[in-house]
């Protein structure tokens, strides 16, 4: 029977700590024959997959830095369009409160107006109904001064009668 390489190596006197020369030329021959097919076949594509994910990580990063960038120019951007419009909102609120200012003293002085024409008109209207009333006044008391002379006349009376004549036209009255 053959004997297996443990017992080879115990039985001619080698040790499994010491070295094996032809083991170790074999290893040597084995490593280069699988690194030189993995160099024909494996490394390229590996490698080529390696530089493509460093590329494709490196581009990320600059899309990355890219983005951070743009982020904050927008930043900027909405911050400055904030304060425009807040600004623009305080120039509108202020303009409405001095137009509202200004419409409430226009309308103040139109109704002041307004009340001064009324008030003028009610005082022409006034003199004007006064004036009749004294044009109607003295013609009433011409018609009757009229009427009492000739009631007067008529009767020719003594003092006392016409005294009282006069009296009564003037209770009439």
């Amino acid at each position: 029977m053959e004997n297996s390489p443990i017992e080879t190596h115990a039985s001619s006197g080698n040790s499994i700590l010491s070295p094996d020369i032809l083991l170790g030329i074999l290893t040597w021959v084995t490593f280069f024959i699988v690194f030189f097919i993995l160099k024909k076949f494996a490394f390229k594509p590996i490698l080529e997959n390696l530089q493509k994910r460093e590329k494709e990580i490196r581009e990320a990063l600059e899309n990355a830095d890219k983005a951070k960038l743009q982020l904050t120019h927008i930043e900027e951007e909405k911050q400055k369009i904030l304060d425009a419009a807040k600004t623009q909102a305080a120039q509108i609120i202020n303009q409405g409160r001095k137009t509202a200012r200004d419409l409430a003293a226009d309308i103040e002085t139109k109704s002041r107006q307004h009340a001064q024409e009324i008030t003028q008109g009610a005082h022409a209207q006034i003199a004007g109904e006064k004036q009749r009333l004294l044009k109607t006044l003295r013609q009433e008391s011409a018609e009757i001064a009229i009427s009492l002379a000739g009631k007067i006349i008529k009767e020719n009376m003594d003092k006392d009668k016409n005294r009282r004549l006069v009296e009564e036209e003037v209770k009439q009255l």
